[in-house]
């Protein structure tokens, strides 16, 4: 019955009527900027679209399906790679809907006011209600020691009761915001970040059902009222809301629902990149096809894939400045790449115990590169957490190699233990130029290499479903 209702669930938070798309404008000023400065526009996960500037000045025009939170991204090279190797990030985050937003700044596009849109508004009088509270929660979270575990319980309670009481604050206000502008898309996105991953049913529910239809049948608010009946569900069968059932309802929920929006995005991707292959193809002799290869490559290139279409540039190309530096990676890569021999390393555990990846010779054992100030790399770590787990007495086993830095060492220990990381874990300390993340080519993280038991690298950068997937078809 609960599998059958789950299901049920996740087509109806799916499978209403598309919504009229709406049109909408971006404009700004952001100093004196020129070509090749570029404004991207993050939409369902990419960076698309794009603006160039000139003398600050750019123009975007689309469409959206529905409103979202998302980012405007300043790269003053115009080469979007730029922006994930670089010393610092140039955005902004506002409410994309219809009608035009303006961005005016003197000198960044983060500290750029915006304007113009009635969701910018609505944004902003709800970021202006909660700015003493997040001022607040700014000044108490520095408050906070760096190895909390070596602090007398009496700081730590006090310090989080100041942190649950600030919570609270901030709570009502949302609920006062949304209360008072049902019809917003805010509300809604506001209503979400408040009930957190697992929201209270009995606190949330009565705000969602607060809000207008118009927002409530939304592609967000259905998927998110479908969320809400996800967890009414499980807590009629156990009778309070904090029961492990809840926590286990909605987390097979929200594996639907990124199984269907990974699969929405592979497409999307897989057809982008087939765009890009035909232009390249067809201007080999264009500096842009550089440019719509490194697009395409990302941050970590798959060589198998990448060098065929960048042997298919001009040599007037390949010979320029870039274009060398860009063979030379692909070159370097090379050494790492499937059916290379994973070159051996050794490294020490926390405890200073030295490891070997030599050690794990006649198993498959993913090489798995990550840091404790990583983001997407510990949203992945429960993932490969259910793998390690399924796998761990089958041949196979897991080797995390952190690009944490000396000074982090607590913040590296500390996440192993909250994230729960039982494979062996090892660093030199050396943050960004670990010696074996150099000797790998590694250029960005959440990165791994699956080794097998000759010591050949038979698959790279393997996430979510493509993991298990993989480790299927060599582990029987």
């Amino acid at each position: 019955m609960k599998t059958y209702l789950l299901g049920l669930l996740l087509v109806l938070g799916l499978s209403a009527s598309a919504q009229k798309p709406m049109s909408f404008t971006l404009k700004g000023t952001i100093g004196k900027l020129n070509p090749p400065a570029k404004i991207f526009l993050l939409q369902d996960g990419n960076f698309n679209d794009f603006a160039i500037l000139h003398n600050g000045a750019f123009e975007l025009k689309g469409t959206v399906d529905a409103p979202q939170y998302t980012m405007l991204l300043l790269v003053p090279s115009g080469k979007l790679n730029d922006a994930y190797t670089g010393p610092s990030i140039d955005r902004t985050f506002f409410f994309l809907g219809e009608g035009s937003t303006f961005f005016h700044s003197a000198d960044s596009l983060k500290n750029a006011k915006i304007t113009g849109a009635k969701l910018t508004t609505e944004y902003e009088n709800l970021q202006a209600l909660l700015q003493p509270i997040n001022n607040k929660m700014q000044a108490l979270m520095a408050q906070y020691p760096a190895a909390p575990e070596q602090q007398s319980p009496e700081l730590m309670k006090r310090l989080e009761a100041q942190k649950e009481a600030l919570t609270q604050e901030r709570n009502q206000q949302t609920e006062t915001f949304i209360k008072a502008n049902p019809e917003s898309y805010v509300s809604l996105d506001a209503l979400q970040r408040m009930g957190g991953p697992i929201p209270q049913y009995a606190k949330i529910a009565p705000l969602y059902n607060a809000l207008s239809p118009t927002i409530r049948n939304s592609q967000d608010g259905r998927a998110y009222g479908a969320r809400l009946q996800v967890i009414k569900a499980a807590i009629i069968g156990t009778q309070h809301p904090d029961d492990p059932a809840v926590k286990l309802a909605v987390e097979r929920y929200e594996e639907g629902q990124e199984k269907i929006l990974s699969e929405k995005r592979e497409l999307q991707n897989e057809e982008r990149n087939k765009q890009r292959a035909a232009y390249i193809k067809a201007n080999p002799n264009s500096y842009e096809s550089l440019e719509a290869l490194k697009e395409m490559a990302g941050p970590v290139p798959d060589y198998a894939k990448v060098m065929p279409l960048y042997n298919v540039l001009a040599p007037a190309v390949k010979n320029t400045p870039e274009g060398k530096a860009y063979g030379q990676m692909l070159e370097n890569i090379k050494v790492v790449s499937v059916g290379a021999q994973a070159p051996n390393f050794t490294q020490n555990t926390p405890d200073g115990k030295e490891v070997s990846l030599a050690d794990y010779r006649g198993k498959y054992v993913l090489v798995d590169f990550w840091a404790s100030w990583c983001g997407p790399c510990r949203a992945e770590n429960p993932n490969l957490t259910k793998v390690y787990n399924e796998y761990k007495n089958r041949n196979f086993d897991i080797l995390g190699v952190s690009l944490d830095d000396e000074k982090d060492r607590a913040k590296w220990l500390r996440a192993i233990k909250d994230d729960q990381l039982a494979w062996t874990q090892v660093s030199d300390l050396k943050g960004r130029s670990n010696e074996v993340a150099t000797r790998y080519f590694v250029q960005a993280i959440p990165q791994n290499f699956l080794v097998g038991p000759t010591g050949k690298i038979v698959a790279t950068n393997l996430r979510g479903d493509d993991l298990k997937a993989t480790l299927a078809r060599y582990i029987k």
